[in-house]
Formats: structure tokens, sequence, C-alpha cells
């Protein structure tokens, strides 16, 4: 019975101190970034750039195929390695996931074999949309038909549970991309994934960010996470009940809420996470940024707005956003509506790139994130699971961090000249015509 109460006691200690997630134990946070690396793939004719340039290829690791998959499945960098590492985890006995999309094999059959071997509790859930694609559907329905071939004396079989949410009732999208993973060892520890891929060619060939966190189960962090989980399994019908049981579920965390990286829920927070974007551009020397989709007229705006007031900002787009502007043809998901949002910030001062992308094997630059550098060195980023679009602040189901994790700055900081530098395209250099090697 003491040690009980010690217990107790030593936890409601540290967790009414806690403000930054640091103060928990267990404690690790990793950023990975995709950085493909791919061949080099030359142009079977002459292309030329806009300021008359010859080119002889796509550039290095911007550009690839998939047959580059085999270069980097293996490679401990890449997040789809350490994505393989955790589902294979022995100790790992207990995982959600969400995502828009699943058609990645390779994840789907370790988790099967997860299930399988260690009898592995698995709930996964799907955008809706998916219901009408038998490809969207097939790994999951491989999922969800896997079965644990052994059980100890007394063990139950745990049956994969496999939802479809989103477009329905208001909501839009089922836009996240978490994972939580719970451990057989230490009924406290849980890893936190989250990202701006979907699982897909996101954990390797697409430009993508994943994050993988490990953290005590009674954080602030961890608990408003369990809120997502079970809002997205209990309310399916409309956003307004969403929204109700996202506030009331957090209403009841006894932890103290982190100050160096804030969750966001959306649709229940994106007009804060909108705000505290707004007021960080504001704040900063300097704002680095890239997205796949740039349609919100706060976020384009607003680093325009820091040019204006003699500050620097520099953005990275895929280059679909490009062609669709000079083909006057809409090419992959980006469409007419981005390509004006991106001259006007030209227009307006932004340091624009491009990255070469390969849309012919649908693979992007799908990040999202915004550094932001403050005069006294410090900085913070904004990053997660939505689109720089309203929909994605509104009524998608995503996941946003404001992230003042100094390391995790950092860390975005130097991806960001290597993205900037090495992988990017600026106007002047890209392909005056549209040919793909």
């Amino acid at each position: 019975m003491k040690k009980v109460l010690l217990t107790g006691l030593l936890l409601a200690t540290q967790t009414a101190s806690a403000i930054s997630l640091k103060d928990y134990t267990p404690y690790k946070y990793e950023v990975f970034f995709t950085n493909p690396i791919c061949k080099e793939y030359k142009y079977d004719e002459a292309v030329y750039s806009n300021d008359g340039s010859y080119l002889d290829a796509k550039p290095k690791n911007a550009y690839c195929k998939k047959s580059d998959f085999s270069l980097n499945v293996n490679r401990k960098s890449s997040p789809h390695y350490q994505l393989i590492k955790l589902i294979r985890d022995k100790d790992v006995n207990e995982m959600f996931l969400t995502f828009l999309s699943f058609s990645n094999a390779g994840v789907a059959d370790e988790l099967c074999s997860a299930i399988e071997d260690r009898n592995l509790k698995v709930t996964f859930i799907i955008d809706s949309k998916n219901l009408e694609r038998d490809s969207g559907r097939k790994q999951l329905d491989k999922v969800a038909a896997c079965r644990a071939k052994s059980l100890a004396d007394g063990e139950v079989a745990n049956i994969p549970v496999t939802m479809f949410r989103g477009n329905k009732g208001g909501l839009g999208y089922a836009h996240n991309k978490i994972i939580l993973a719970r451990y057989k060892s230490d009924a406290e520890k849980v890893k936190i994934v989250y990202a701006s891929g979907n699982m897909s060619s996101g954990t390797i060939l697409h430009h993508e960010n994943w994050h993988f966190v490990t953290t005590n189960v009674n954080s602030h962090f961890a608990q408003a996470h369990y809120c997502v989980k079970d809002g997205m399994v209990k309310v399916t019908d409309r956003r307004t009940n969403f929204i109700k049981f996202i506030k009331d579920c957090r209403k009841k965390i006894t932890a103290e809420a982190e100050e160096d990286i804030t969750f966001y829920v959306v649709p229940t927070d994106g007009k804060e996470a909108m705000k505290r974007i707004t007021k960080a551009m504001k704040a900063s020397e300097s704002v680095d940024g890239a997205a796949h989709r740039i349609t919100h007229p706060e976020i384009w705006q607003g680093l325009i707005d820091v040019v204006k007031r003699g500050k620097k900002a520099r953005f990275v787009v895929d280059d679909d956003i490009y062609w669709t502007g000079k083909r006057n043809v809409m090419t992959g998901s980006n469409n007419f509506s981005e390509f004006a949002n991106v001259m006007k910030m030209v227009k307006g001062g932004v340091d624009i790139r491009y990255v070469e992308s390969n849309q012919n094997h649908r693979l992007l630059h799908h990040n999202k994130y915004l550094i932001f550098n403050f005069k006294d060195g410090s900085g913070a980023v904004h990053a997660g699971a939505g689109n720089f679009t309203k929909a994605a602040f509104t009524k998608n189901f995503e996941n946003y961090y404001f992230i003042q994790i100094p390391e995790v700055v950092e860390a975005f900081r130097k991806q960001y000249d290597y993205k900037f530098n090495k992988l990017s395209t600026s106007y002047e250099k890209m392909p005056k015509t549209y040919v793909n090697p």
C-alpha cells in the first residue's frame, strides 16, 4: 500500500510541475526527414531553363522514381525504417494509427506479422473516401484479416479494428497522421508518431517530415492525443459533436499543458493554430516555409507582410504549382489559385523555390511547415498533418504542432538549408518545357 501511495505522490508531483515535455520520463524526440537518395535522371532531349541555361538532368535526389525505393527502404535515417523498427519491437503490444490513405504494403505486412506472431492490438482509422476505391482499401483489408497464430493460456485474440471516418456531418477529410504505440513492459510509456506524410510513399520517396516522440502517457501531450483517438473512434456523426467531445475530454486532463510544444486539433483548434502562426510571423526576423498546398490567405499574405516589414521570407513548393501556371493546365493536385498565390508571393518579395518531384510516379514535395526565427536567436516550428488550406484549419480532422524545443527547431533549420540550397530550384533555373526523363 505504501508503494502505491508513493508512486502516486511522485506522479502527482511530476505532473504538477511539468511545463516542458522533457520533464517527463521517459523522453525522446526524434525528427526524420525522408530526404530520398535517388539516381540522377538525365533528359533524353535538349532542355533549357528560363534563363537560357542548358539542363542536362533533373535535380538529383529531388526527382525520384519508384525504382529508387530499394535505395532507401533500409536507410536508418528513413522514416520507413523507423516505422518498421517500431512495429517489430516485441515490447509494443498496442498500436493506434490514423491516416488519410494507406497503400504501404511493407507496413501492412509488418503489422500483419506482429498480429500473427505476438497478438499485437491494432486499431486503424482511414478516410471514408477509401471505401469507394478497392486500391484504397487493399492494405487496410489485408491487416483486418490477420489473426494471432498462437495464444498463451487465457490470452484473448486481438481482432484488428479498422474504421472509416470523415466526409460526414460537416467534417472534411480524415486527414490526421498519428500513431500511438504502447509498451508491455512499461504501462506509462507511449510513443507518439506524427507526420506530414501518409502511410504510402510518404514514408520513403515523398519529401516529408516524421516525428517520433517517446513520452509518459500521463503528460498533457499524450493525454490530448488519446482524446483525439477516442473522439475519432466514438464521434462520427457531426463536426460540432466532435468539437465538444475534444473540449470536454481535455478538461479532464489534470496535467499542465507543456510550454515547449502545443498540440492543436482541427476542427476544434483551427483558429487558435492560425493565430499562433500569425503572431509568430509578426515577431520573426525571418520565416522559412515549405508546403504542398498553399491557398490559405493568412499564410501567403502573412509571408508577404513579413517582407513588407523589412524582414526575410523564403518558401518552397512542389513544381506542380509552377507547371500548372506555365502550361495553363492543372498539374497533379495543385490548381490555378495556388499558382496565383505563389505569384503574389514572388511579387511581394518572398524568395520562392520549387522542388522538381515526379508527378508521373505520384511522388511529391509533401511537406507543410513554417520555421520562425526570432531576434534573440531562438525559434519555433509549425508542423503537422494539414496543408495550408482553409479546410485544413476549419473542417478536416487534422493535427498541428507549435514546437519550441531548441534541438527540434535546429533540425528543421538544418533541413531547410539543405532543401532550399540543394533540393529546390529557382524560377530562373526551372525548365522552360515540360519534359520528364
